[in-house]
């Protein structure tokens, strides 16, 4: 949020921020304790750093994220977009009535995910 406001602040000329999830590669694997950071556990700096900027006009995009780890109110700005290739599901999404909207996940996310995934119905 704080980052945000930096922006909003400092950075007038900013049209369009995005957050993203990024994709678990390379020496990710090795040092996952020390870089994994579960999206629940930051879902609220999410919400509001998101907010604050779409509060000054800012067009603002996120990536990579599952809606059922998003507040609905950030749903509008979620993007799907990972290749359909390496997009993958978890099996807790069966039954889910957004998949087609979500983000999903990439491939490598098989590695770690949030425990807290659920299907939306």
């Amino acid at each position: 949020p704080q980052f945000a406001e930096f922006i909003a602040r400092n950075l007038t000329f900013a049209d369009h921020i995005a957050f993203m999830g990024l994709e678990m590669m390379g020496f990710t694997k090795a040092n996952l304790s020390e870089l994994w950071i579960d999206p629940w556990d930051y879902r609220e700096e999410l919400y509001k750093a998101a907010t604050y900027l779409a509060d000054y006009g800012i067009n603002i995009s996120i990536y990579n994220h599952q809606l059922c780890l998003l507040d609905s109110q950030l749903w509008p700005f979620a993007r799907k977009s990972i290749s359909d290739w390496k997009n993958d599901y978890m099996k807790e999404c069966n039954g889910c009535t957004e998949m087609e909207r979500c983000g999903g996940f990439f491939s490598s996310a098989s590695l770690r995910y949030s425990d807290h995934i659920k299907p939306l119905m």
